[in-house]
C-alpha cells in the first residue's frame, strides 16, 4: 500500500493513457493533424510530469529494497514517455507506418505500466479478486479522465475550425457517456465484489472507509458520479442545437467534476487502499 503521494501522480498517469484512448476513438482524417500536435502535446506533459514526480519514488522505494514489480512499472513508465514522445514526433511527418507503431507501444507500455502500479496498491495473493478489481478500477478512471480532457480540447478546436463538422464532438462525447456509464457500473460491481469476496485485510479496509470516511465517499460519488452525469445530459442537449461553445463551457465543469471525484478517490485510496 503506497501514501497519497504515489497514488496523485498516478493521477497524471492516467491522464495521459485515458487521453490516447480518446484520441484514438476520433476520426483521425475528419480532424485537422493540429489538433492531434496539440492535444497530444498536452497529454505528453502530463505524462513526463507524472513520471518526473515518480522518479524520486522508484528510486527511494528501490534503494530500500529491491522489487522487481518496482522496477518493472518503473521501465514501463519510463518506455510509456519515451514512445508517447515519439509519437508526437510522428506527427509532424509522413510516416504513417511508424506512427500507428508508436501510437501502439505507447497504449501497450501504458496499460502494463497501470496494471504493475495496480499490484503496488493492495495486499493480496495473485488468485484473488483484488488481482482483477485494482487493474480495471485504474483503467476505468483512466478511459473516463482521458474522454472528458480530449472532449474539452476538442471543443476548443471548434473555436478554432468553425468549419468542422459535428460527427467528430459526438463521438467523443459518446466515449465520455460510456466511459462514465462503465466507471459507475464498476463501481457497484467492484464495491461488492471486493467486499464479499476480498481477502480479511480488505474487509477491514472497508470498515475503516465506512466508519472514518464515509463523508469522503459520499462526497466523491456526488462529485465524480452523478454531477457529470447530469452534465453529460446538458452537454448532449447543446449538441442538438447545435452550440459547440456552450458544449465545450459545459465540458469545463464536467472536468473539474471528474477531476476533484478522481482526487477523492486517491485520497480513499491512500488513506483505505480501497480503489473508490
Amino acid at each position: 500500500m503506497r501514501g497519497f503521494s504515489s497514488s496523485f501522480l498516478l493521477f497524471f498517469y492516467q491522464i495521459a493513457l485515458g487521453g490516447l484512448f480518446g484520441l484514438a476513438f476520433t476520426p483521425f482524417h475528419e480532424l485537422d493533424r493540429a489538433f492531434y500536435k496539440s492535444t497530444g502535446g498536452v497529454l505528453f506533459v502530463i505524462a513526463a510530469l507524472g513520471f518526473w514526480g515518480k522518479t524520486n519514488l522508484y528510486l527511494q522505494s528501490l534503494s530500500e529494497s529491491f522489487s522487481r514489480v518496482v522496477a518493472s512499472e518503473a521501465i514501463a513508465h519510463l518506455f510509456f514517455v519515451f514512445f508517447f514522445a515519439c509519437y508526437i514526433v510522428s506527427l509532424w511527418g509522413e510516416r504513417q507506418a511508424f506512427r500507428a507503431k508508436t501510437f501502439a507501444a505507447c497504449i501497450l507500455s501504458g496499460l502494463v505500466g497501470l496494471f504493475l502500479s495496480a499490484h503496488s496498491f493492495y495486499q493480496a495473493p495473485i488468485g484473488s479478486i483484488e488481482t482483477l478489481v485494482y487493474p480495471l478500477a485504474f483503467f476505468m478512471s483512466s478511459l473516463l479522465l482521458g474522454s472528458v480532457t480530449v472532449g474539452m480540447l476538442i471543443g476548443h478546436w471548434y473555436l478554432i475550425d468553425t468549419g468542422q463538422t459535428l460527427d467528430p464532438f459526438v463521438r467523443i462525447y459518446k466515449f465520455f457517456v460510456i466511459s462514465l456509464a462503465l466507471q459507475s457500473g464498476f463501481l457497484l460491481a467492484s464495491f461488492s465484489s471486493l467486499y464479499f469476496l476480498g481477502t480479511d485485510h480488505t474487509v477491514v479496509e472497508f470498515g475503516k472507509l465506512w466508519t472514518h470516511h464515509s463523508t469522503l465517499l459520499i462526497t466523491r460519488i456526488m462529485i465524480g458520479y452523478l454531477t457529470p452525469l447530469a452534465l453529460s445530459w446538458m452537454i448532449w442537449r447543446t449538441l442538438l442545437i447545435p452550440q459547440t461553445m456552450a458544449a465545450t463551457g459545459l465540458f469545463y465543469i464536467a472536468l473539474l467534476a471528474v477531476f476533484v471525484g478522481e482526487i477523492l478517490s486517491r485520497q480513499i485510496l491512500a488513506l483505505t487502499s480501497l480503489p473508490f
